[in-house]
């Protein structure tokens, strides 16, 4: 499969992830429901390598923007592990891009939000005070994640699966573009 070439496959990714931005701005506390790496896989897959730059500003300047101003909290080293993990999600989808099918969606979606989980909350056990710098306080501050995972990684399942599944079959789910591609 090559990249995805029609006009809408410009717009959709670059659509999801300003949905996304704007989700995260409006929503005081989304608990997690809010599918930033599903969208990240699909532009990873939808979009060349060079277009990266966009969504990765755009999520990392709400980050910040949250962090500083609605949270009150001063940047740390940890975030960064947020920011290189969109990039790392754009990767996976751009290599999902040989061939997308329900498991290589599953299994990236699986990937990402897993990793995240587990790379992110040890920044956090590392980073802050909030926990003993010790095996039960790592994972006293996994077990308090597990919560936000849950949602997380349910949310990124249905969301991706949607999205590439939707994407690979809407020639046969849109009757005007099966009408259109049988007269080519």
């Amino acid at each position: 499969m090559k990249r995805f070439a029609s006009g809408n496959a410009i717009i959709l990714p670059y659509a999801l992830i300003l949905i996304v931005a704007v989700l995260r701005l409006a929503v005081s506390h989304p608990y997690n429901f809010i599918p930033i790496f599903s969208c990240l896989l699909f532009f990873g897959a939808a979009r060349p390598v060079r277009e990266f730059a966009v969504p990765f500003f755009a999520l990392a300047g709400v980050d910040i923007f949250l962090t500083t101003h609605r949270y009150g909290y001063a940047l740390t080293a940890d975030q960064a592990l947020t920011w290189v993990w969109y990039l790392a999600a754009m990767f996976l989808g751009a290599a999902m891009l040989r061939s997308i099918s329900a498991p290589r969606v599953i299994g990236a979606s699986l990937g990402a939000s897993v990793s995240y989980f587990l790379a992110s909350n040890f920044a956090v056990w590392a980073a802050w005070g909030m926990y003993p710098k010790t095996l039960g306080g790592l994972g006293a501050c996994y077990i308090a994640a597990v919560p936000f995972f849950r949602n997380s990684v349910v949310t990124e399942l249905v969301f991706s699966v949607l999205i590439f599944m939707l994407w690979k079959y809407r020639q046969a789910l849109l009757p005007a573009r099966r009408a259109e591609s049988a007269c080519s």
